[in-house]
């Protein structure tokens, strides 16, 4: 974008603010296709304050990205103030983008964006922190939670991906409080328990690996307890397929990804999220069946496991353009 282009283009809307960070937040998420990258360099190409608004959002990321590191006292202490004023980053990232905080923040009473998160795992990570009340946190790849705790409550907003959270005794507090996760779709509250939690875009997936938990759709007065070995889903309307939960629902904790009888177009797709770029399989082989325990810490060594074993081959334009392809 030339300097004319830049003075003529008018300043961003909030509307076109967001829009630029939750692209950027879906490209460097690691499942973004080719198509997706054109998508948006045609939105950036639509306006001239679409191109604008990219440009500093690029221009903020750099800063940050270029920064000296700090000790590691003063950089602790600078996450605690973060975490404890969330609200702050996000109008520092607001006025950087040439618009009023507050209008990033009327949406939602909490951010919606992965990219302003409490906590964020990049693409491949796999992360387990202990909270403040002593429960257990794991962060599946690609994933962001807000975390907010106060006299009255424990809660977590899964912002994006999937977590286990077991939860913990809290033995610090004066009194009980709620342990919860919070999605787009509703809340899931901990009954003394481990539970898995994945938001996808039109629900929330939710498996019991111990004890119970309560689910309550956003919109619904429908409240369903769910025990150990059981799974369901819910939208904002009210909670679906309650059935038993799949026994490798949580082997990514231990970095591996398990497929019985997976088709291989599924079995690309989750091992996609653990990897940077753009993975495929043909669809002449999407329907291959395929079985094994494949690590999700190593994704080359497990498409040459894959390559090795049934009749595909891969096809790399570059190291991150991979297609699963018949073998010759």
């Amino acid at each position: 974008m030339s300097a004319a282009a830049r003075g003529a283009a008018a300043e961003p809307s909030p509307a076109v603010v967001q829009q630029a960070i939750a692209w950027l937040v879906r490209l460097q998420s690691g499942s973004a296709s080719p198509a997706g990258w054109d998508e948006c360099r045609r939105w950036r190409e639509a306006a001239p304050e679409h191109a604008l608004a990219w440009e500093r959002l690029q221009g903020i990321q750099g800063r940050f990205a270029s920064m000296p590191p700090m000790p590691s006292s003063l950089a602790q202490r600078t996450l605690d103030v973060a975490r404890k004023d969330v609200g702050r980053r996000k109008a520092m990232l607001a006025v950087a983008l040439g618009v009023g905080g507050t209008a990033l923040l009327v949406r939602q009473p909490w951010s919606d964006s992965a990219l302003l998160a409490d906590l964020r795992t990049g693409v491949g990570e796999i992360r387990s922190l202990v909270l403040a009340d002593g429960s257990v946190l794991l962060m599946d790849t690609s994933t962001a939670v807000d975390v907010h705790f106060d006299a009255d409550e424990r809660r977590l907003r899964l912002l994006q991906g999937r977590i286990v959270l077991t939860s913990g005794a809290d033995s610090q507090a004066p009194r009980y409080r709620p342990l919860s996760v919070q999605t787009t779709h509703g809340l899931v509250r901990a009954l003394g328990t481990r539970f898995q939690t994945h938001l996808h875009a039109d629900r929330t997936q939710v498996q019991v690996l111990s004890d119970a938990v309560e689910l309550r759709p956003q919109d619904a007065a429908e409240v369903q307890v769910l025990r150990r070995g059981e799974q369901a889903w819910f939208d904002h309307q009210g909670i679906h397929g309650l059935q038993a939960s799949d026994c490798d629902a949580d082997a990514w904790t231990d970095g591996v990804l398990v497929a019985r009888n997976m088709p291989l177009s599924v079995f690309v797709a989750q091992l996609g999220r653990y990897r940077p770029g753009y993975l495929a399989c043909d669809e002449r082989v999407a329907q291959l069946r395929i079985s094994g325990v494949f690590s999700l810490k190593d994704t080359e060594r497990s498409l040459d496991l894959v390559q090795k074993t049934w009749p595909v081959a891969l096809r790399r334009r570059t190291r991150y353009w991979v297609t699963l392809v018949p073998r010759d």
